[in-house]
């Protein structure tokens, strides 16, 4: 699939490249360099190891792209003309032919909120020149080239070749004061979080691994003990009680055995791993409910009004993002792509069952309507609160 994507990335090298201000510098900042060296004359003690590789190598950011991404790649994508709901158009049943629509979505999802940027690359038009097919472009391999002098002309390179920016979708998170074509991450938004917790996992496992604290002390009655003796001493119990044999120990009188643990310093780093989980929690803007954080349960919620709550407060923003961007560059004008919420905050059977019982009752919903809320087959054909993908397929027509 790289291989395809290469090609296809390759094939779309035909962009010229803009004309230059003699008078301004541009821009072209590199997406995996995160971020930049301090201005000359700004102090600054970071060191900057952090990526968002390694930023989502840390559990709980892990948790929160899985949130995220699990959530939004469940939810299907129709098109509407204002009210409207529209047979599903193939390009939203499989963006990529070759990749499932999940992945698909998922990968965006991820880049946009790791690296603040999700690129796709569309491949086919139709006959009337929409777009037909698109593929990821994960933005480690991407620059973006801007010029102040000319602020709406933006390029997009991949080894230094620019791409037709009439193909490339870019989905952007917040924006680069610096440089406004280019969004910001959550890894570079809060590095200084990030790079901290990672530092407490690198210091708590050198403190687990190599820390000089032995785990057991054992005192003799013996003043006259040598260290020879002693040596020989801890040998023997090594030789005997060493790995997983917890055999009975029979000592001269007066041995003491005193287990030792660690310090209180380094007893805290169970507490700063806690507290870690809010920081990331209130980086992802996620209630810390969902990442395990300490002080926080949704125990007497439904799971209903839970996900609506997590709809509304975490997922909506990156929703709306995606919706406006994609619809504008995959649909046609007057067509709006949305992310059908209802699958996602659907309430256990039971709840479900009353509540469309109630809306049917009140001629707010029709049987059928209910039915294909449920997911079940209609005698009367499938209701548009289940749209299928009923659209012929598109006439290909190569972007090369």
């Amino acid at each position: 699939m790289w291989e395809r994507l290469r090609r296809q990335v390759a094939a779309a090298l035909t962009f010229p490249t803009p004309p230059r201000s003699a008078n301004v510098v541009a821009y072209q900042q590199p997406w995996n360099q995160i971020v930049w060296p301090a201005p000359a004359g700004v102090a600054d003690d970071l060191i900057y190891p952090m990526t968002p590789a390694v930023a989502a190598g840390i559990p709980a950011v892990g948790r929160a792209l899985a949130i995220y991404a699990g959530a939004i790649k469940q939810m299907p994508m129709d098109s509407y003309r204002a009210a409207q709901l529209l047979a599903r158009p193939r390009l939203l049943e499989q963006p990529d032919p070759n990749a499932p629509r999940g992945w698909w979505v998922g990968v965006q999802i991820e880049e946009y909120l790791l690296n603040g940027n999700a690129l796709a690359v569309i491949t086919a038009r139709d006959a009337t020149g929409w777009p037909a097919a698109a593929v990821w472009l994960p933005t480690a391999w991407c620059d973006i080239g801007w010029d102040p002098a000319y602020p709406a002309r933006v390029q997009y390179l991949v080894n230094g070749q620019p791409l037709r920016p009439d193909d490339i979708v870019h989905v952007r998170r917040s924006a680069d004061r610096s440089c406004p074509v280019r969004g910001i991450g959550i890894v570079e938004q809060h590095m200084r979080t990030m790079e901290r917790i990672n530092t407490q996992e690198t210091y708590e496992k050198s403190t687990l691994t190599g820390a000089a604290v032995p785990s057991v002390a054992i005192v003799s009655n013996n003043p006259e003990l040598g260290q020879g003796e002693a040596d020989d001493a801890k040998d023997a119990w090594m030789a005997r009680y060493a790995g997983g044999r917890r055999e009975p120990a029979i000592l001269p009188a007066g041995t003491q055995v005193i287990p030792l643990a660690w310090s209180p310093e380094d007893a805290q780093l169970t507490e700063a791993r806690r507290m870690a989980l809010t920081d990331i929690a209130n980086a992802f803007n996620l209630d810390g409910y969902y990442l395990g954080a300490p002080n926080s349960t949704l125990t007497y919620q439904s799971p209903g009004a839970n996900f609506s709550n997590l709809l509304r407060i975490s997922l909506e923003p990156v929703l709306n993002d995606f919706e406006d961007v994609w619809s504008m560059a995959l649909l046609p004008r007057g067509q709006r792509l949305r992310f059908e919420r209802v699958q996602f905050t659907r309430d256990d059977f039971a709840s479900t069952i009353d509540t469309l019982a109630t809306a049917v009752a009140g001629e707010i919903l029709t049987k059928d309507e209910a039915r294909a809320f449920l997911g079940l087959a209609s005698p009367a054909g499938p209701s548009l609160l289940a749209p299928t993908a009923t659209t012929p397929p598109p006439q290909m027509e190569s972007t090369t």
